[in-house]
């Protein structure tokens, strides 16, 4: 098991769209690390991005010029991004995706995100914010169920 700091990634962005490319890009070169191919790369990036955008429009509004933590950790031959916010608590109860069966646009992300990923938590920060960790192992390293 590595313990290097060299596993670990912290960034801080601020609430823009603008910035969604740049941590895109950041959870493709993680995943890439941590052994995925670029199909699983792909669908982990649009996971985190739907994080992201609910962030963005949910925690924080849509303004532009607050405050979000990413930090990528690929110790463990493991995926793991924490987002963190520094809005107000929601929990977990708050936050769901609309029935699979209503079709309409939009509402299927927390949904997408699920699916997606290994483990999905969401958590009170310290801050009062959320943190939300999102783990992904590929399937090589998976446990057996």
């Amino acid at each position: 098991m590595s313990d290097r700091a060299a596993d670990q990634l912290h960034v801080t962005i601020p609430s823009d769209p603008k910035y969604l490319p740049l941590v895109r890009a950041m959870v493709d070169e993680g995943a890439a690390l941590t052994g995925f191919a670029q199909e699983e790369r792909h669908a982990i990036s649009l996971a985190v991005t739907e994080a992201m955008t609910n962030v963005i429009r949910h925690a924080y509004g849509g303004d532009q010029e607050q405050r979000i933590d990413l930090t990528l950790d690929t110790r463990d031959q493991r995926f793991r991004l924490d987002i963190i916010d520094y809005a107000e608590y929601v929990s977990p109860e708050q936050i769901a995706s609309r029935p699979l069966d209503e079709v309409r646009p939009g509402g299927l992300g927390v949904h997408l995100i699920k699916s997606t990923m290994d483990e999905v938590h969401y958590r009170k920060n310290e801050h009062g914010g959320t943190t939300l960790t999102l783990v992904k192992a590929p399937a090589t390293t998976k446990e057996p169920s």
